[in-house]
């Protein structure tokens, strides 16, 4: 169960990154200060983005109390990220919304011991991921196809992890998976390369345990997020 916990906190937790990174707003200085944990600095500069794109503006504000609340790591500032989650989804319900919302609930009861709910909450975000129209998408923008092969293919990961055996039993597969992920870090858009890093990074160090591989990505992240205390932990343990 530990395993699971941990593997669907660091999946939910990039693949809103993707969603965010996702979006025609420049929003790219706002999530440098929020994974740099400079949450005010974010938060000013969010304050500007409002009138903008409102969705944008608040699923930033979302992960900004969610950070916040794992870094405090107390009741009062869960309750302030559960009470921005619950306005968050009244306001809007697309599939954009649905998808985000449903991320940060999981992320939430893995953290709170209500992991009974997690399966139902994953299996309903994988029905919403499978609407997508991969061709639509494809012609639309590339960057997004790109965060689409992303968090896919990092999905079926996880999610072949689960199942040992066949898994160990299917190296062609998960090549095939493991070299999409490269694929958009080597030639992919410059938030991609990052998520891919990032991707390829735990998967390697929680799920392959070769540490060597994961800390080649871990050192990039690092250098690109000195402030971010959970890169630094991983690289001083």
């Amino acid at each position: 169960m530990k395993k699971s916990k941990k593997n669907l906190l660091i999946t939910l937790s990039l693949l809103c990154h993707s969603i965010l990174y996702s979006t025609p707003v420049d929003t790219t200085s706002i999530i440098d200060n929020i994974y740099n944990y400079d949450f005010l600095k974010a938060s000013e500069q969010l304050s500007r983005l409002i009138e903008k794109d409102p969705l944008i503006s608040e699923t930033l504000n979302l992960e900004i109390k969610w950070r916040m609340a794992i870094e405090k790591g107390n009741k009062a500032r869960f309750s302030e990220f559960l009470n921005t989650l619950n306005q968050f989804e009244k306001n809007g319900n697309n599939d954009l919304i649905k998808i985000i919302s449903s991320t940060y609930r999981m992320r939430y009861y893995a953290c709170s011991n209500k992991n009974y709910m997690i399966p139902f909450l994953f299996l309903k975000l994988q029905k919403q991921i499978d609407k997508v129209d991969i061709a639509r998408l494809e012609d639309s923008s590339n960057e997004a196809f790109e965060l689409f092969i992303l968090y896919k293919s990092f999905l079926t990961l996880i999610q072949n992890s689960f199942f040992v055996d066949k898994f160990l039993s299917d190296s062609h597969r998960k090549q095939k998976l493991i070299g999409d992920i490269e694929e958009v870090i080597r030639n992919g858009y410059s938030p991609n390369r990052t998520i891919g890093r990032y991707f390829l990074m735990k998967y390697y160090l929680d799920i392959e345990k070769e540490k060597p591989k994961a800390f080649d990505y871990l050192a990039e992240l690092h250098a690109q997020y000195p402030k971010n205390i959970i890169f630094t932990q991983l690289l001083t343990n």
